[in-house]
């Protein structure tokens, strides 16, 4: 392991040798021991500790009323779609689907049934030509 590779694992997984992946901590812990590794460490550390130690401020009660009153207003959207519905666009796709799908049916033609002693494709014939 070289120093660069210690440094972009410091700086990506924070000064605990324990949480860098498992194939990278034998050789990093050989390599701890230098004084530019242990230098990296300590500053991974620093920032770890500011990390763990940072919130989130709450927000403010006039950033809540701004969302709040942003937000789309669910009732009025339910009335609108069952009005949509009820006005005919609705009724009239589902009569649509409905004899769309009737028509279909209706002009398929029948299937017979296979006789007993066939299969679906025929009748085979066993019987030497």
């Amino acid at each position: 392991m070289t120093l660069d590779r210690f440094r972009e694992l410091a700086d990506a997984y924070g000064g605990v040798i324990a949480r860098w992946p498992e194939p990278d901590r034998a050789a990093a812990l050989r390599l701890a021991a230098q004084p530019e590794a242990i230098a990296m460490l300590a500053r991974a550390s620093t920032l770890d500790t500011l990390l763990d130690t940072w919130t989130v401020p709450a927000p403010s009660a006039a950033l809540r009323r701004a969302v709040a009153h942003g937000a789309p207003d669910r009732t009025r959207s339910l009335v609108w779609r069952a009005r949509l519905w009820w006005s005919g666009i609705g009724v009239g796709a589902a009569l649509a689907g409905a004899l769309a799908g009737a028509a279909v049916v209706a002009m398929t033609p029948p299937v017979d049934r296979a006789p007993d002693t066939g299969t679906p494709f025929g009748v085979v014939d066993t019987q030497d030509s």
